[in-house]
């Protein structure tokens, strides 16, 4: 169908929708214009004696509604040449663009953050857990490239096309002990020491570094800030930091406390029963033995957990390795992903479910074991000067009657510690029975091989096992414990 747009004009220009192009003529101009009014083509039919003026091609241009990118400098040609041309790109619109969004450039290699980084098939690579990176004073952290916001296209008839043109801007992670440039786009170590990322800020931690073993060369280590172990801790010993603490060694008998931060063995922990292990953040360590950990958020142990209880206010990973979880208790808010639990000894392994939030009760549970811990300590130094006093007295038949008071008093003391980590214990435990719950991500996951004499518990459901399964994951839906294979 045609429509005429001037039929009063010596120049007639007629619109034929062709292909999904609108056509454009007149006697020997055709303009073709693109279904998107990006594009403009011309063709010209007219021999050289007839080959129309640059200003009667303006015209048509300008009678078929262009305005908006015509190639002036080939339209000059064209005419200079009056040669025939067929669907020639005579104007072309203004492509618009996409916002360009803020860009973080990391100068350390702690990106990763302490939750694990997640690949494109949704596994979490643990690996990553807890990267963290000495710096230098002056030392560079991170830098901000700032974006660009978007442009909108403009067709050949200068029609706007509105794209996305903001963006959510990026702000420096500046945290504890680093500086901003005058700029504002470089973060920068403020002391020596090492990098971490906490929630979603980057601290730059002051160090206490102990080039060797914890032991009576040392004594006791409690720092405000972060602690390095080249070494060792040796039994009897504590280390207490109010940020994370990084051990290269072995922790065997001893206590590790970080209030805020977590806590890396990189071999694990030999604890004869004795070990208390207690972090404000993860927990990652090679292996565990005969010891207890209470963990605020995820424990990922690279080897083996043996008679060892684990308590975890995020998710228990054995997944590397052996992947061994043989007797004691794990107790997990978020989840237990394990390869093998239990042995073929039959030996009795118990794995609980919490509630999947730290308010409430969970919260109060927390708290009640900082204070325990805090508790032992104190009964722990009555003991020692005790001991000391009582040897004294031995190897000298008489110490002083102030002395003499004091022992009795360290005598009342421990006693009333005694009954005081007691009744905080049995809170702990009525705590941790009332916290029992699920939500419905929750699940249990043995990857290779369930043995016999395995427990899982989820609030007051209770799966045992009495043979052999592998590649399960059990969990609790409404009333029902449900075993299903992993997908």
């Amino acid at each position: 169908m045609e429509k005429l747009l001037n039929s009063g004009s010596s120049t007639q220009i007629s619109d034929i929708e062709i292909n999904k192009m609108t056509v454009f003529r007149t006697d020997r101009i055709t303009i073709h214009i693109s279904s998107d009014e990006m594009t403009a083509l011309l063709s010209i039919s007219a021999h050289v004696d007839e080959f129309p003026s640059q200003t009667v091609i303006e015209s048509a241009l300008k009678e078929a509604g262009i305005g908006v990118g015509i190639n002036t400098g080939l339209l000059k040609r064209l005419v200079a040449d009056r040669k025939k041309v067929h669907e020639l790109p005579i104007a072309e619109g203004l492509v618009g663009s996409d916002p360009k969004p803020d860009e973080l450039i990391w100068k350390v290699d702690i990106s990763a953050k302490y939750r694990p980084k997640i690949s494109v098939d949704g596994k979490a690579d643990f690996k990553r857990l807890n990267q963290f990176e000495a710096v230098k004073k002056g030392d560079q952290l991170v830098s901000l490239v700032p974006g660009m916001s978007g442009k909108p296209a403009t067709t050949v008839k200068g029609q706007v096309i509105e794209g996305p043109s903001n963006y959510e801007p990026l702000v420096l992670p500046a945290g504890k002990n680093t500086i901003l440039s005058e700029d504002g786009l470089t973060l920068y170590a403020a002391i020596d020491g090492v990098a971490i990322l906490k929630g979603d800020k980057i601290v730059v931690d002051n160090v206490f570094h102990i080039n060797g073993d914890v032991d009576f060369s040392t004594g006791n280590v409690k720092y405000q800030g972060t602690v390095m172990i080249d070494g060792d801790v040796r039994s009897g010993f504590r280390v207490e930091a109010t940020d994370s603490i990084f051990i290269k060694g072995t922790v065997e008998a001893a206590e590790i406390y970080s209030k805020n931060g977590s806590i890396v063995i990189d071999n694990g922990i030999l604890g004869r029963d004795r070990a208390r292990i207690l972090a404000g953040d993860n927990l990652v360590c090679g292996f565990m033995q005969d010891a207890t950990a209470s963990v605020k958020n995820n424990v990922v142990i690279r080897h083996s957990a043996i008679n060892s209880n684990i308590t975890s206010g995020g998710e228990i990973h054995l997944t590397e390795n052996e992947g061994l979880l043989r007797g004691g208790k794990a107790v997990a808010e978020k989840g237990i992903d394990l390869l093998v639990a239990g042995s073929d000894l039959n030996i009795l392994t118990e794995m609980v479910l919490t509630k999947s939030d730290m308010s409430g009760e969970q919260s109060k549970l927390w708290q009640g074991k900082i204070r325990l811990a805090e508790e032992y300590q104190y009964l722990d130094s009555l003991k020692k000067r005790l001991e000391f006093l009582e040897l004294l007295r031995q190897r000298l038949d008489t110490i002083s009657e102030e002395r003499e008071q004091e022992i009795a008093k360290l005598r009342e003391d421990i006693s009333a510690a005694e009954i005081q980590v007691e009744l905080m214990r049995q809170e702990c435990d009525e705590l941790a029975d009332d916290t029992l719950g699920q939500s419905p991500e929750q699940a249990v996951k043995i990857r290779s091989q369930l043995h016999p004499k395995v427990t899982v518990t989820i609030g007051h459901k209770k799966y045992f096992s009495t043979s052999i399964k592998g590649g399960i994951s059990i969990f609790r839906q409404g009333n029902e414990m449900l075993v299903e294979p992993l997908k």
